[in-house]
């Protein structure tokens, strides 16, 4: 049973999360009160989530009540389940897409199924573009480092070209649960918002929630979410979501705020400079002189487990610390003062990657994570990219496709 000794090897080293789910390793909220003899099915009483008419439908009225206006599912299949569903059914009556760069895998995934076309553009030509009415814009907000713009003027300016915007919202179900923390998007009117609860609030993995504005559109989305998502939902998951709502509602942040300031402290006294990042619960950190990939494992040889790494730093995802959690927040501030910082060997990078050079990819090649694709399938390969492939193979971080790609390439793509 070797993934059952993997993550009691992580459990038995006392492993410190700074990673997605939000409960930390079951330190955060109040998950100990579900049993496994809760994983029931929708027999009766327990209504049924693709047509929910009972506990689930009040349950579903309750998470909407976040936001003014909204219909709300809760969703067991994840935020992917909500982006493919809401973009395929888009697709029925809406023609063309405009993706913001840098969204998720998923965006791609579900505009591919829906054989739709779409156009790419840069964030900051948003509100200077001339949109034709029925357009849908996908915008991911705030970003996974923590970043958030002028979202209110995105929406504002789609709307009033008769365009839709869809949000990719994954990380960002904690917005507005205290003063000093970002809004939503579904404060300034998007059409459709996703969110992962199981990201910064806690529930658990794979739990999310779609918001609709509008009920014929929500009708229409709810038909493909029950033909992309699972007919047998998990109840657990479903009652993570329920704790996790109830959390965000009655949260004081006192208690966050109060440990993030020590946190911060505590790096800054070791050297790492730390990017306070618009979503509070995001910190970027780099230590001077020290390549990124270096500065995470430093992190990790004390078994502390940032969300990301990338050139731009290492990702950290804090707890939303409060009263009564059991988040180890002393023996994290320990093993900080216990780092040291140096500089490691780096394994060199087969060169078969070479081969790709000019090639269409055969399938997307993805780092992960954050799951945003350096190279679309049907697209080349060119030397820049095979420059960030060979850095972040250099540096062990994971990509999705590569392995298909060569092995295409190798035994197949010359025959």
């Amino acid at each position: 049973m070797e993934l059952y000794e993997r993550i009691t090897e992580k459990i038995d080293a006392e492993s410190i999360s700074m990673h997605v789910p939000g409960h930390k390793n079951n330190t955060i909220g109040h998950l100990s009160n579900l049993d496994w003899s809760y994983d029931m099915t929708e027999i009766e009483g327990l209504d049924d989530l693709h047509d929910p008419g009972e506990v689930l439908s009040r349950l579903n009225v309750n998470i909407a009540e976040k936001y003014e206006g909204y219909k709300a599912q809760l969703m067991v299949n994840g935020t992917t389940n909500g982006i493919i569903s809401a973009i395929y059914a888009l697709s029925r009556t809406h023609h063309h897409f405009i993706v913001v760069r840098d969204a998720h895998k998923s965006v791609y995934h579900a505009l591919d199924l829906a054989g739709s076309t779409f156009q790419e553009i840069d964030r900051s030509v948003v509100c200077m573009t001339e949109f034709h009415p029925g357009e849908v814009v996908i915008i991911t907000y705030p970003t996974y480092n923590g970043e958030c713009f002028d979202i209110e003027g995105m929406i504002h300016h789609i709307h009033s070209y008769g365009g839709l915007v869809l949000i990719d919202e994954a990380h960002g179900a904690h917005l507005d649960i205290a003063e000093s923390f970002p809004s939503s998007s579904m404060k300034f009117a998007s059409d459709i918002a996703i969110q992962s609860y199981h990201k910064m609030l806690p529930a658990l993995t794979m739990s999310s929630v779609i918001f609709v504005r509008g009920e014929a559109l929500y009708e229409r989305i709810m038909k493909y979410i029950n033909y992309f998502e699972t007919s047998s939902p998990s109840y657990l998951l479903l009652l993570s979501m329920e704790q996790a709502h109830e959390f965000y509602m009655n949260y004081s942040s006192g208690e966050f705020f109060r440990k993030r300031k020590t946190l911060i402290e505590a790096m800054e006294s070791k050297g790492v400079e730390v990017k306070e990042q618009d979503d509070p619960a995001k910190l970027l950190l780099n230590y001077n002189g020290m390549n990124p990939f270096m500065l995470h494992a430093s992190f990790t040889d004390l078994h502390i487990y940032p969300e990301m790494v990338t050139d731009e730093g290492v990702l950290f995802c804090l707890p939303l610390f409060h009263r009564g959690d059991s988040y180890p927040f002393s023996l994290l501030i320990e093993r900080i003062q216990e780092m040291e910082f140096k500089e490691r060997g780096l394994e060199p990078v087969d060169g078969q990657v070479d081969i790709l050079k000019g090639r269409i990819c055969v399938k997307s090649i993805v780092p992960y994570p954050p799951g945003v694709p350096l190279v679309r399938e049907n697209k080349v390969i060119t030397g820049s990219h095979l420059k960030s492939i060979k850095h972040y193979l250099h540096n062990h971080v994971r990509i999705e496709g590569i392995k298909y790609n060569l092995q295409y390439y190798n035994n197949e793509g010359d025959q």
